[in-house]
């Protein structure tokens, strides 16, 4: 979904500013294996300001997000704060910008759409692997209990090493000659 604001106005002077604030629905995020949905809108707030060479945003995102932790799977919420940053300029005004520096287009209309730095900026806060408790003991590999829950007997399962392979090696001792 996008929102865009029109920036028109901005140029009318260098550091002319605007600030815009409202909310969006954002669609799920998949990270790896993991799966992240938005519990309601993205409330954000950002001011947008003519640099000159394109028009700088700055801002901050909050939003509550809802997935399952990776140690038991259970779901869990999850508080995200964001700070939003993003770079438009006209299209072919883009030469004189350094190649690192990325930045988005002012659309014909001279509008700008903010969710993608939106979005950008709350992907970059998700946790990679997410725990709802650092205490979490998991799921048990062998009988499957939540080990949260119900404590399980089960033995834990031999960890293969990397040096297994060297546990029947003999070495012969040099011979004195």
């Amino acid at each position: 979904m996008a929102y865009r604001v029109e920036v028109r106005s901005l140029f009318s002077s260098l550091s002319a500013s605007r600030t815009v604030s409202g909310q969006l629905e954002l669609s799920d995020v998949e990270l790896g294996e993991q799966i992240y949905h938005f519990d309601g809108p993205v409330t954000f707030e950002v001011t947008l300001t003519n640099a000159g060479a394109g028009i700088v945003a700055g801002g901050e995102a909050q939003a509550s997000v809802r997935t399952s932790c990776v140690r038991c799977l259970c779901d869990m919420n999850i508080a995200v704060s964001a700070e939003i940053e993003g770079f438009y300029v006209l299209p072919g005004h883009d030469t004189d910008i350094p190649e690192e520096q990325e930045c988005e287009f002012i659309a014909d209309d001279m509008s700008v759409d903010l969710e993608p730095a939106i979005m950008q900026s709350l992907v970059v806060e998700l946790p990679y692997a997410p725990v709802h408790d650092e205490e979490c003991r998991g799921i048990c590999p062998v009988c499957g209990a939540d080990r949260n829950v119900t404590p399980c007997a089960c033995e834990p399962a031999p960890v293969a090493s990397a040096f297994d392979a060297l546990k029947g090696l003999q070495i012969d001792e040099p011979r004195e000659s």
